[in-house]
């Protein structure tokens, strides 16, 4: 029986955006929600929400122009707006392209929606110069300059909107929780660098910026080169906040930052940050989550982690659509050929062209995305009351051997991350692989990857129901992956967006399935049968278990199994007896309550940065 120091869980829903949207947003279409319409406009900027309200579309009012703060309605907001927004979520056709990158295959791309990939996501983050200046993070003003060059890169954006915004799981302040920031750990993931100013500042032949070269050269490279910067400003915006000019001339200051922990600074640790291609979020898991558990003399653990990912690939001028080539991509020929092909008259549409699992499966498109959750053991959350969504039973990463072409092909032997999470699930938590229900898989959209998806996913089930001894069929899993829903395909942050919609199905909530699935590739058929393939979304079990596994270019992979969190899975382990019961008291109150600050937060102005006004560890003149 595992202590409850030694069981790793999840604390409040992720935060994320998308091409879908924000979190909020993302659910109401997996629910096919009328909530939709005024979540979208929210995202767009064209409408304020009331946080409170029981429906999105209850209390809207015009966010600015000549109507700004007069009521709306969602008849209204339909009529006015709902073709454009609808337009501009998901995957979609993206003007210009080719006038920016004249080799690009294509012009399907999943780019944030909306105005949120200029100007949207710092306004809906509050991360505008202007947002910082008039806060408490007012001595870090000088890095939200709203010169372009020196703003906060896209990928840092989407690293702070996650990451931050899932901080509104907490029932009170992070210092009140986690009173060292020592003992507190940002784990990210990226595929790419933050490569937005890449062609501008790399490329010999590229144009001078507008009034010539700024003075800080080496500030303009690392502000957009570094795939390392968003976590860095996660962490920062979490730290006490010093001006360095101001601690030069009052060196004092410094001793404000003392630990009680003689020895050590009031500081959190470090973030990590892992490259593992596609795999990079969960292969972030696996790095973190030893340290969580961890014990050696001397080692300071941490005891919380915001674990996030985020990804921009499609920064700078949509280079990478012509590095793919033609042959990975999905393009509107394709598209247009398959539609003609098709003698019953079932159209596919730019939104639904990524088809994973499908005959028309012929290519991936290329999404930005950024995820927040945070991550804890089972101890910590009961004593300080935090609402626990998951139980993590287990975790794997691994390499491959063999079947690439060039560096992108797919190989064998990822199924060996699947095995380890289910050994780590059967060995220490006792649960086998029937006790899993839902497969969130990579699901890219080529038929290449539907085969090793599901053909690795099967391998890794037998493989390790032989090493439990169990003879006989094997559990069907209900497929579902989040890139169909119009995500597209997010490269280092797909699989925590994964783990996102595993976290919904074992709340019991809607998960996604295949919704662009209309025709199950044949060549699936000896696989597909051992699993549950359909386009209408997961009810979600409340008791259920959930697997996620990530194949990455140049063979990363990663997998993460998550159990339900219930009073009978806590009975599964060594817990306090007293803490537990007054856990379970209050528990009820505790998840409600979680609930409605995660929605009000969600659905309010500037939310990240309202989170670090409220989460952040305070300096001396707070």
């Amino acid at each position: 029986m595992l202590r409850s120091d030694q069981v790793l869980v999840t604390v409040g829903t992720a935060c994320s955006m998308s091409a879908v949207g924000s979190t909020e947003t993302y659910q109401a279409r997996v629910a096919g929600s009328d909530e939709w319409l005024p979540l979208a406009a929210f995202d767009a900027g064209l409408v304020e929400l009331d946080p409170n309200a029981a429906h999105a579309g209850d209390g809207m009012r015009w966010a600015d122009g000549d109507h700004a703060g007069q009521p709306v309605s969602l008849d209204e907001l339909e009529r006015l707006h709902g073709d454009a927004l609808r337009e501009n979520s998901g995957i979609r056709h993206v003007p210009g392209v080719r006038e920016r990158a004249p080799r690009v295959v294509t012009d399907i791309a999943a780019p944030l929606p909306h105005d949120l990939e200029t100007v949207g996501l710092r306004r809906l983050a509050g991360l505008r110069f202007e947002d910082i200046r008039a806060s408490r993070l007012k001595e870090m003003h000088g890095l939200f300059q709203n010169d372009p060059l020196l703003s906060p890169s896209l990928q840092s954006q989407l690293f702070a909107y996650g990451a931050l915004g899932a901080l509104a799981g907490l029932p009170r302040p992070l210092p009140e929780i986690v009173s060292d920031p020592f003992a507190f750990r940002v784990a990210s993931a990226t595929a790419f660098g933050g490569l937005d100013g890449l062609g501008q500042w790399l490329r010999p032949d590229a144009p001078l910026p507008e009034g010539g070269f700024p003075k800080d050269t080496f500030a303009v490279r690392l502000a957009h080169s570094l795939g390392s910067h968003g976590p860095a400003l996660v962490s920062t915006m979490l730290s006490p906040a010093y001006g360095i000019s101001r601690v030069l001339k009052n060196p004092e200051l410094r001793e404000s930052l003392r630990s009680e922990n003689v020895g050590f600074m009031r500081v959190p640790q470090t973030p990590l940050t892992a490259v593992g291609a596609c795999a990079s979020s969960l292969v972030a898991l696996a790095d973190v989550a030893p340290q969580l558990l961890f014990d050696y003399p001397g080692f300071q653990k941490p005891k919380m982690v915001l674990w996030t990912a985020a990804d921009a690939a499609l920064q700078p001028a949509y280079g990478i659509l012509e590095a793919f080539g033609g042959g990975a991509l999905m393009t509107g020929d394709k598209l247009a050929a398959k539609n003609a092909a098709h003698a019953d008259g079932v159209v596919r549409s730019v939104h639904d062209s990524l088809a994973p699992f499908d005959i028309d499966a012929d290519g991936t498109v290329v999404g930005h995305g950024g995820s927040g959750l945070l991550v804890t053991t089972l101890d910590f959350a009961l004593r300080h009351h935090l609402d626990i969504t998951s139980i993590i039973v287990g975790w794997g990463q691994s390499a491959e051997a063999g079947g690439k072409a060039h560096f992108a092909g797919v190989g064998f032997g990822g199924e060996n991350a699947l095995v380890q999470a289910l050994d780590m699930a059967y060995e220490g938590h006792g649960y086998g692989v029937h006790d899993f229900h839902y497969l969130a898989a990579h699901a890219t959209g080529t038929r290449t990857n539907s085969k090793t998806d599901l053909g690795t996913a099967l391998a890794g089930l037998r493989g390790a129901a032989q090493r439990q001894g169990l003879e006989g069929d094997l559990p069907k899993l209900f497929v579902g992956t989040p890139k169909a829903v119009g995500d597209g395909h997010t490269m280092g942050e797909t699989g925590l967006k994964a783990v996102a919609q595993a976290l919904q199905f074992v709340l019991g909530r809607k998960a996604p399935g295949v919704p662009t699935l209309r025709r199950l590739d044949p060549d699936l058929a000896d696989v597909a049968g051992h699993f549950t393939l359909q386009a209408e979304p997961s009810e979600g079990m409340a008791d259920g278990g959930a697997i996620c596994a990530t194949q990455g270019f140049g063979g990363y992979n990663g997998a993460v199994a998550l159990r339900s969190a219930t009073a009978d899975a806590f009975a599964r382990y060594a817990c306090d007896a007293d803490v537990l019961k007054d856990y379970l008291a209050a528990w009820p109150t505790i998840r409600a309550e979680r609930e409605v600050r995660e929605r009000v937060a969600r659905r309010s102005p500037k939310l990240a940065l309202a989170m670090a006004e409220r989460h952040a560890w305070k300096g001396l003149d707070a």
